[in-house]
């Protein structure tokens, strides 16, 4: 048989699935595909793919931005690199003058760089005629594909320019057909092609001096942008200060006296606050913050919000004493000291706002706090959490207004967007940990620690590694605008040398030597207010610090940050990178471009960027994003790699880590945190922590009686938790264990309409008519396979919803299907009895359990924790075109015991019994287990649409299951009818493991031959290899993540 088909047989089947008549088992590679930027498919992701694969491409467009090519540079050096540089055209235009210098300037930048042509039509002009009387108006995108000894084209021929918008956010129409180049279709786009570049300019550094002229002469005014500064008369709160203001009036009407808002750097904190004083009408009003220029740029918020007299506002410090006014400004240092408290009475100020009040545990804070006592007191932050475990909730009453973190900000378009590059640090080795940081102090150190110090020095301030930096740096930045940037260094001498050498360096868009100043804890507060007014004049390109500006420091018009120090802390990076995030006039967005080096903290960088900080695989599915709202994320080569790297060893499930969470969410609640409350926040945290102890009640156990002892120990929720039976916490392991992640929707929607569940909790946006279908089942108290099918067309329909499969959730929940062993480790009480009339109901025991209020706040919680994960799994299939194969999802994870309960086995078996594959002929279904490299066998990916598979020892063509996955092969489309072969496999880094991802099912069985095998201990067994053919081609990063090789 043929092991693989041609590309040629492959493309004609495709063509007659999109035009003629829909076959699932086509490749989606050549399949005709409409991109609407809709539902996961962008014409950004697309491009992406092909300029990953493709060895050329041709791309006609009437219009380019600058911001486009930002998000693909790193795609576009990639695929310079992959193909020596000499390969990519972009033809492109002048039309209507759209195309800005600065899309240009990025253009000639990027020819550069990777050798990418870049054309400008001009059809049989003189160089003095204008454009505007020849409309080009072409959105095309070819790229060329060789594959073996044929060659295939990929053509995108619709509405998406090269524009950042067109390729992300607008609906498009975009069609994707795939020709070889020997059809009509090829030698049209080849004529066309030829014809535009025939007829078009080379991009040129004299082309574009003349287009600068003609663009500010003839180009069309722009629309200005509305702007809260540019409204003198009356600022009024966008959408999230609204809401925040309504919550803080209600608060305030529930005769709450202390509130916080958490609200990332940049979505308006100030400006907030001032609306609510404008609300509140306080008679004196007293606000807090660290910094000086911090308080300076505040009072000036109030007083455009305000619209007072200026003689109304004061600034109380350690150079003013305007202690006085209505609205006092004063700075932490200068108001905290003891005999400047005496001056105030208690109530001497009605409204007290305390900025950065993530440090309102320290003493100084506390001080203020305590002395006095206002009508109101609001505490901000855009970063609460707390490495030390002090709550400062508590000290605010545990009354969260709002919150609004990076993610969402980002996603909602109140910050500025940025550009992120992960590019690979000069230095290869990593120095020994308390080495790099600042933990060991010179006076501390010991001669190997003083000398590894100084090695450590010479390498970071080596001129080589300047050079690279530079160069990196130059690559990345946006062209034609001068940078003003922050620079992030590990160590103070570190900021130092770099800051000399880059000032003996050209910067070679500006045409002169680098500006740059070092700014450390050894400076004055006048030296670092003069560096950050010279920064925002233009006057300094950069300024290199360690930590100083983390915080508490406003400079709107940064537009790159450096980031030279390994992530030690995902809040720190947050904190670093939401210095350019704040939207200031003439800024499109900032550049970040951050040097990775081979550290073991990396994997923080995604959990920095993405958030879900529970799973180690969300957070590896997360890099493949590459997007939060419009802002772009991208890697190179290098530096993507010790990320993943990182990842593999990063242990997520820390007790320490777990923990903290717990700490930290239940500071902000003042209660005991829920599995829905992590669900709502993070949902990858769900089910590591309620693992972590085999269910949630017994973690929430552990944790308040360690959270009861210790420096910060607080008053523990113990007591309030009763008793529970070794039956109840049996059936919460049985419902963390098998029903927790939400694989398979069915039992957890039996118990949720059996146990009065109230849906909106789950999912408040679902619509009335599946609302009513399960309010009408779950008032009948007793449920049918039919009715639990209704459920799940109404909930979850795209889920199988089979005989087999609701037979399979209810002997779940009645425990006929599991083993003895598990039968006792989850109590051995069945949730339900079938009755007499058909229907399953609630058992005598389990109802009598319910009536304990631990035990069912507990299961009911995991029950819809369970259900929300199970419908955040099918928004993301849905999202992402992943259709349910039998109830499996390709590339989750799954557990051995997992996948004999989604097969629809009448009987759990113990996983020795299964090894590497078993075969179930009742539901026809023979699961394999692959433990990639890890294993005695020779189990490999062939490429990635084939496994070669090896059997069991001592098999032969005549064994039971060879009998029966070769019986009807000659008929292979009926043969799936009644063979389900799904593969799992697991990577050999994940041994310690339990889950094996689902890469597919076999489709066909080629090549099949008895062979033998020979063990570690030299001897010889039986056994059959055969290739096994996958529905469809594993995910290429998938691919990658499992054999550590390239899938192109």
């Amino acid at each position: 048989m043929p092991v693989q088909q041609s590309s040629e047989s492959s493309l004609v089947e495709a063509i007659m699935s999109g035009f003629i008549r829909k076959n699932e088992d086509a490749n989606s590679e050549y399949e005709p595909v409409l991109i609407a930027n809709h539902d996961g498919r962008t014409m950004e992701l697309a491009l992406k793919d092909e300029l990953s694969r493709s060895q050329d491409f041709d791309m006609s467009v009437a219009f380019v931005s600058q911001g486009a090519l930002l998000n693909l540079k790193q795609y576009f050096l990639d695929f310079a690199d992959n193909n020596n540089h000499d390969s990519g055209r972009i033809i492109t235009s002048t039309f209507n003058y759209f195309n800005s210098p600065r899309a240009f300037q990025e253009l000639l930048k990027l020819q550069r760089e990777t050798g990418i042509q870049v054309q400008v039509w001009q059809p049989g002009q003189d160089d003095n005629e204008t454009t505007a009387a020849y409309p080009y108006h072409p959105k095309g995108y070819v790229f060329h594909h060789a594959q073996n000894e044929e060659s295939v084209y990929s053509t995108y021929i619709g509405s998406s320019n090269l524009t950042v918008n067109a390729l992300k956010t607008n609906r498009e129409w975009n069609l994707k057909v795939a020709t070889t180049d020997s059809s009509g279709l090829a030698e049209q786009l080849t004529g066309e092609i030829e014809s535009q570049i025939s007829e078009s300019k080379p991009l040129t550094d004299a082309w574009l001096k003349l287009y600068e002229e003609d663009f500010e002469k003839y180009a069309p005014p722009k629309q200005p942008r509305r702007r809260q500064s540019e409204e003198p008369q009356t600022i009024q709160p966008n959408a999230m200060q609204v809401e925040a203001l309504m919550n803080l009036a209600q608060l305030r009407k529930q005769g709450e006296s202390r509130a916080i808002i958490i609200s990332a750097t940049g979505t308006g904190k100030t400006y907030l606050s001032a609306f609510d004083v404008r609300q509140a009408k306080p008679k004196r009003m007293l606000y807090i913050a660290q910094q000086e220029q911090i308080l300076s740029k505040a009072k000036d918020s109030f007083h455009k919000v305000l619209g007072c007299s200026s003689e109304e506002f004061g600034l109380f410090s350690g150079t003013s004493k305007e202690s006085d006014r209505k609205y006092v400004f004063a700075t932490v240092q200068t108001m905290s000291r003891p005999e400047v408290l005496a001056q105030f009475g208690g109530t001497d100020f009605d409204y007290i706002l305390i900025d950065e009040v993530h440090h309102a545990a320290a003493d100084s804070y506390k001080r203020i706090i305590d002395h006095f006592n206002p009508d109101f007191m609001l505490g901000m932050t855009a970063t609460p959490e707390r490495t030390d475990g002090a709550n400062i909730f508590e000290l605010f009453g545990n009354n969260v207004a709002y919150e609004i973190r990076l993610q969402k900000a980002l996603e909602e378009n109140m910050l500025c967007p940025f550009h992120y590059y992960g590019v690979h640090e000069y230095i290869q080795d990593a120095p020994d940990e308390r080495i790099a940081g600042k933990d060991v102090k010179a006076g501390a150190m010991t001669d190997q620690e003083r000398n590894e110090l100084s090695r450590w020095l010479e390498e970071l301030a080596d001129p080589n590694r300047v050079r690279y930096i530079i160069d990196k740096i130059q690559i990345y930045s946006e062209a034609g605008i001068p940078v003003q940037g922050l620079v992030f260094c590990s160590r103070t001498e570190e900021a130092e040398r770099l800051s000399n050498l880059f000032n003996q360096q050209m910067n070679q868009q500006a045409e002169r030597p680098y500006r740059t100043k070092a700014i450390t804890g050894k400076n004055s507060q006048t030296e670092r207010d003069e560096a950050v007014e010279q920064l925002e004049n233009g006057e300094l390109d950069y300024i290199f610090t360690v930590d100083l500006f983390n915080e508490g420091v406003d400079i709107p018009h940064i537009n790159q940050i450096v980031m030279l120090r390994q992530t030690k802390s995902s809040i720190i990076f947050t904190q670093q990178l939401g210095r350019g995030l704040r939207k200031a006039s003439g800024k499109d967005c900032v550049v970040v471009i951050d040097f990775i080096g081979n550290y073991a903290n990396n994997y923080l960088i995604p959990i920095a960027l993405y958030g879900n900080t529970g799973d180690r695989d969300v957070a590896r599915k997360n890099l493949q994003r590459e997007t939060i709202g419009i802002s772009s994320i991208s890697f190179d080569k290098i530096s993507r790699e010790r990320v993943l790297a990182s990842l593999d060893t990063a242990d997520l499930s820390n007790m320490k880590l777990l923990s903290r969470q717990y700490q930290q969410m239940r500071y902000e609640l003042g209660r005991i945190p829920m599995l829905m409350d992590f669900a709502r926040r993070d949902a990858s945290l769900v089910f590591t922590m309620a693992s972590k102890n085999d269910d949630y009640l017994s973690f929430v156990r552990s944790r308040e009686k360690s959270l009861s002892r210790g420096k910060n120990a607080t008053i523990s929720y113990l007591e309030q938790l009763e008793p529970t039976s070794d039956a109840q916490n049996g059936v919460l392991k049985m419902l963390t264990s098998t029903q927790l992640r939400g694989l398979r929707p069915h039992e957890l929607l039996v118990l949720a309409a059996l146990c009065g569940v109230d849906w909106r909790q789950i999912d408040p946006n679902c619509s009335g008519e599946a609302l009513s279908v399960f309010h009408s089942i779950a008032s009948r108290h007793t449920i049918t396979i039919a009715g639990l099918q209704m459920l799940l067309a109404a909930l979850f329909p795209d889920a199988d919803r089979s005989d087999l499969q609701c037979r399979s959730a209810f002997a779940t929940l009645d425990y006929s299907y599991f083993i003895a062993a598990n039968n006792k480790r989850f109590g051995r009480t069945p949730l339900i009895r079938l009755g007499d009339d058909g229907a399953y109901r609630l058992t005598d025991d389990f109802r009598a359990m319910l009536g304990q209020t631990t035990f069912s706040m507990f299961f009911k919680d995991t029950v819809k924790a369970g259900l929300f994960n199970a419908i955040a799994l099918a928004r993301s299939a849905r999202k992402h075109h992943i259709s349910q194969n039998h109830g499996f999802l390709h590339g989750e994870k799954y557990s051995v015991f997992d996948v004999m309960r989604l097969c629809g086995w009448a009987a759990e078996q113990v996983p020795q019994n299964v090894g590497g594959y078993k075969l179930d002929a009742e539901t026809d279904s023979l699961p394999i287990f692959i433990k990639y490299e890890a294993s005695q066998y020779g189990d490999r990916f062939l490429n990635p649409g084939e496994i070669e598979w090896f059997s069991k020892n001592n098999r032969s063509l005549k064994s039971n299951e060879f009998q029966w996955l070769l019986n009807g092969t000659e008929r292979s489309a009926q043969w799936q009818d009644h063979h389900f072969v799904p593969i799992f496999i697991r990577r050999k880094a994940e041994e310690q493991e339990k889950s094996y991802y689902f890469v597919g099912n076999a489709i066909a069985l080629d090549d099949v031959r008895e062979s033998t095998n020979r063990g570690e201990d030299g001897s010889e067994s039986k056994v059959v290899i055969s290739t096994l053919r996958l529905n469809k081609p594993v995910d290429p990063e998938l691919y990658r993540h499992l054999t550590g090789k390239s899938a192109m």
